[in-house]
């Protein structure tokens, strides 16, 4: 298996766990997405661990093998951690470009 930095760090997440905290998330506000994220990569068999630091989450993904390691925020990651590939997909803002939650699921599920 790959190295990914952090990923030692990171707890597992179960599908019942992720089912409650959505059930409990204030209801004035949208679920977050990394958390419909990991509820799908679940249900689709894959492994999921969470990391989080500050405001951003770092969600790894798991499944014959392969590893990913993903970034869930609203704001633009450290530029140079970018462009050293810190992680595999950044999800909200980047420097790069702007990817959905939706977008990269079907990425990964296809």
């Amino acid at each position: 298996m790959q190295f990914k930095k952090n990923y030692h760090r990171a707890k597992g997440c179960r599908l019942q766990k992720i089912n409650k905290m959505i059930e409990n998330y204030p209801s004035k506000f949208p679920t977050p997405k990394y958390l419909i994220f990991i509820k799908t990569m679940i249900e689709n068999g894959w492994r999921v661990k969470l990391l989080k630091i500050k405001v951003s989450k770092y969600v790894f993904v798991l499944k014959n093998e392969k590893i990913f390691k993903i970034r869930f925020s609203n704001h633009k990651p450290i530029h140079y951690k970018e462009l050293e590939n810190d992680c595999d997909f950044y999800v909200g803002i980047s420097h790069e470009q702007v990817t959905t939650t939706e977008q990269l699921i079907k990425k990964l599920t296809q």
